[in-house]
Formats: C-alpha cells, sequence, structure tokens
C-alpha cells in the first residue's frame, strides 16, 4: 500500500477539512432501462409510463426494491418509503395496515423483514435488511484505522489487530467488512508475503468492499470507493467520488483524454494533491500512475523507460490500460510519433479508447501521418 509500504511521507493525524467531503448528487436509476433520473419522482413516473405492470412496486428512498435483499445502513423516515399498486401488506408473517407500513419499517434499526405486498391476484415479496450503524461505532472504525495506518506497515497481522480493535462496535461491522475486504484486496494486488490470497482474487476483494461501502456517507468509505473505480478504469465514477488529491486529479484527467482532450503541458506551480486519507489507501501501482499524471508534458516524455518497464511485468490488466495510453502519450511528446502511432493503433480496437487514439493520431506530426 502506498502509503505504509513506501514510507514516502511524514505521518500526520487528518484534521479538519481532511475529513469532511463535499455531498455528490444522488441519482436514481431504472432497473428495468439505462435512464437515470435526477429525482425520485422522475423515476416513478418512468417506471410506470414505460414498464407498466400490474405487481406490487416498492420503493425505498427512489430506488425500486427488486428480487435480491435491500440493505438499509442510514436511518430511513416514513417519506423514503413508497408503495403502489398495494392493497395488503405483511411484514415477517404479520398483516400490518398499508398507512402503517412505512412509519413500522422507518422504526426498525437492525432486522431482517421479510415484506409481502399483494393487491386482486398479484402478490410480490421483498427482502429488507436494516443494519443501522451507531456514529460512535463508525467514529471509533475510523480511529482504529488510523491507528493502524500509524503503524506504516500493511499485513494480514496489522489487519487482524484492526479487527480485533473494532470488534465490539457490532452495529458497524458491515463497515468494517467493507474496509478490511478493500485492504485484503491490495495484499492480493501486491502480491505481499503473508497473504494467503492469490493475485486473482484482488478484483473480487475491491468488488465486494465497494459494495460493502456502498451506503455509507463517510470520508473513509469514499475515498475507498473512489480507489476502487479508479482501479476498474471508472474514471468518471472515481472523480465524483474523490477528494481532491492525486486520485482525482488523475481520474479527471484519464476522463479528459478518452473524450479526446490533449495532454495538459506543465503546471505553473506544483499543485496541492496530497490528501492524507488518500495517500493511507492508495496502492502502490495506483500511486505510481497517479505520480505520472501529475506531470507536464516535456516531464511525462523523460518516462517512457520507465512506463515500459511496468509494462513488462505482470500487473493487472486494468492498470496496463491506464500505462499504454500514458506511454503513448510520453512517446508522442518524446518525438517518437512512429512508436506512439504504433501503441496508439494496439488501443484502437477498444472503444473506450478510440476517440483518445485517433485524436493522438491527429497530434502527431502530420510527415508521419501516412505510414
Amino acid at each position: 500500500m502506498g502509503f505504509w509500504h513506501t514510507g514516502y511521507m511524514e505521518f500526520h493525524e487528518p484534521a479538519g477539512s481532511e475529513w469532511t467531503f463535499r455531498p455528490t448528487q444522488v441519482r436514481y436509476p431504472c432497473q428495468h432501462c439505462q435512464n437515470i433520473f435526477d429525482s425520485m419522482d422522475d423515476l416513478r413516473r418512468h417506471r410506470f409510463e414505460s414498464h407498466p405492470y400490474s405487481r406490487p412496486l416498492m420503493f425505498i428512498r427512489g430506488v425500486e426494491l427488486g428480487a435480491t435483499p435491500f440493505l438499509v445502513t442510514h436511518r430511513l423516515i416514513s417519506e423514503d418509503i413508497q408503495i403502489d399498486r398495494v392493497t395488503s401488506a405483511q411484514v415477517n408473517g404479520n398483516s400490518v395496515p398499508l398507512a402503517l407500513l412505512p412509519d413500522l419499517l422507518s422504526k426498525t434499526l437492525n432486522d431482517r423483514m421479510i415484506i409481502d405486498l399483494a393487491n386482486a391476484g398479484v402478490s410480490a415479496r421483498f427482502e429488507m435488511v436494516v443494519r443501522i450503524a451507531k456514529d460512535e461505532h463508525l467514529n471509533a472504525i475510523d480511529a482504529a484505522f488510523l491507528k493502524m495506518a500509524k503503524t506504516r506497515s500493511l499485513t494480514i497481522r496489522s489487519i487482524e489487530g484492526f479487527i480485533a480493535d473494532c470488534e465490539s462496535f457490532e452495529t458497524a461491522s458491515l463497515y468494517c467488512d467493507g474496509l478490511c475486504h478493500y485492504l485484503y484486496g491490495v495484499l492480493a494486488k501486491e502480491r505481499a508475503k503473508d497473504c494467503t490470497l492469490s493475485f486473482d482474487d484482488y478484483p473480487e476483494r475491491l468488488t465486494q468492499a465497494e459494495g460493502e461501502l456502498l451506503s455509507f456517507e463517510r470520508s473513509l468509505a469514499k475515498t475507498v470507493r473512489a480507489l476502487v473505480a479508479f482501479n476498474f478504469n471508472h474514471f468518471e465514477d472515481s472523480h465524483n467520488l474523490a477528494q481532491p488529491s492525486q486520485l482525482q486529479h488523475a481520474a479527471v484527467l484519464f476522463s479528459g483524454l478518452l473524450e479526446g482532450w490533449p495532454w495538459h503541458h506543465g503546471f505553473e506551480q506544483k499543485i496541492e494533491t496530497n490528501n492524507m486519507l488518500v495517500a493511507l489507501l492508495t496502492d502502490l501501482q495506483t500511486l505510481r500512475i497517479c505520480r505520472w499524471t501529475e506531470l507536464g508534458a516535456s516531464d511525462l516524455s523523460g518516462c517512457v523507460e520507465d512506463i515500459r518497464s511496468q509494462l513488462q511485468k505482470d500487473i493487472p490488466e486494468y492498470d496496463k490500460f491506464k500505462m499504454k495510453i500514458l506511454l503513448a502519450e510520453a512517446l508522442a511528446y518524446s518525438g517518437d510519433s512512429i512508436d506512439a502511432r504504433r501503441v496508439a493503433r494496439e488501443l484502437m480496437s477498444n472503444p473506450r479508447t478510440l476517440t483518445w487514439a485517433e485524436a493522438l493520431m491527429t497530434r502527431l506530426p502530420s510527415s508521419e501521418k501516412q505510414e
């Protein structure tokens, strides 16, 4: 892991704004098509107009419940719960008046509930798992994480110590689990000697971490999700989740390149992108990539051999995707248009990099274009 494994900067405890996070816009996706809406009302209107059928419907905070259990980790209010096309309801086998159903569900703090909704001849079953974490438990887990970080050593033993420190904070166990899945995923990705997980296990661990931390509006959780998104090359999601940092800057740069924007040509002064929370969690390969993205064009051109050296190693294909883009840009600015064009052509078969590759080819000297 970047901070613990390299020790490249002095540890200091995050304070003030480092633990704050600006709110992000809530979006409401339709489970039946690719449309995304800005409000719950817009989603429900679309749902009934475009995908009508008589089955009872249930929404929580604008999200339509389906066949899989719906996890709730934040206190609900009655207005968060919407039902439609329903004439009767049962919760865990007990009949509940429809008018009282939202209030009953919103007052539940820790339970697994089977909700059966019915109308004339049609019924639907929904499962809701409520795990409301206490603020003091969430804060204690954040403190335990910082305690582990002070050791500057990420190992199986240090993660086990973190788990032991969090054992009594049972209402926030899902939060702890999500962080641990990410840490184990980093160990697997970096092929740590004491890790029994294989290298191929790391994507699954990162995916589990993202899923378990999805509903926690915590800086630590959002930073992990931003790093997972960047690992999987979901640059827009990473940008939206990340705090101002090397990570956010890198996500913005890759998003721009894929849309055909040229590489930046250097900074007038060093931008302030160091963020302790991001540094604590960033794996070595991602840290290396982020540092390259901070370079101006002339400095990047001097990194050709370093990037080529990394591409020769057994690293994730997700990281190779980013490094090949970096290599082509570095080659272009070093004056090696032939190799830059060769790398760009290799990536033209990928729809995600087609726009970038075509833009790069256009930027190369015209005398090379007919080769």
